[in-house]
């Protein structure tokens, strides 16, 4: 169950970051839904820590890296959740800016999206297996 959970709230939080990059500026119920999507999974990372684990295929560099890229990956994602919650008040915060956090966040989810295709395809290791839905895997 929670594979599947985290596997939603991933796929959640790309698809509403691709949204609001294409809209410039989104509906305010895309922003709200971005930044309970994020407190969700902030709340369920925190108590149930991360899911990722690095494969036993990466070397042994990428292995120790591995978990402090996902960390920072989700404190990105925190910020710019942040960010978009203190505009949707009518805030802006000091060095939070929620556009140019959300273009970060965009390249630094291509990144994610980039190394884990690489791990499939190059390791062999299924990673993609891990966070796309069952019905997908015949295509991976």
């Amino acid at each position: 169950m929670r594979r599947g959970l985290v596997s939603a709230l991933h796929w959640g939080a790309f698809f509403l970051v691709l949204t609001m990059v294409k809209g410039g500026v989104s509906h305010p119920w895309v922003l709200a839904l971005f930044v309970a999507l994020i407190a969700a999974w902030g709340a369920l990372t925190l108590r149930r820590g991360m899911q990722a684990r690095p494969g036993p295929k990466l070397s042994a560099p990428l292995r120790q890296a591995y978990p402090w890229m996902h960390r920072a990956l989700h404190l990105l994602l925190i910020l710019t959740a942040i960010a978009i919650a203190a505009r949707l008040a009518g805030r802006s915060l000091p060095l939070l800016d929620a556009w140019t956090l959300l273009l970060v966040t965009l390249a630094a989810g291509t990144f994610h999206g980039l190394f884990h295709v690489w791990r499939h395809m190059a390791l062999y290791d299924n990673a993609l297996h891990l966070i796309t839905p069952r019905w997908m895997h015949k295509w991976l």
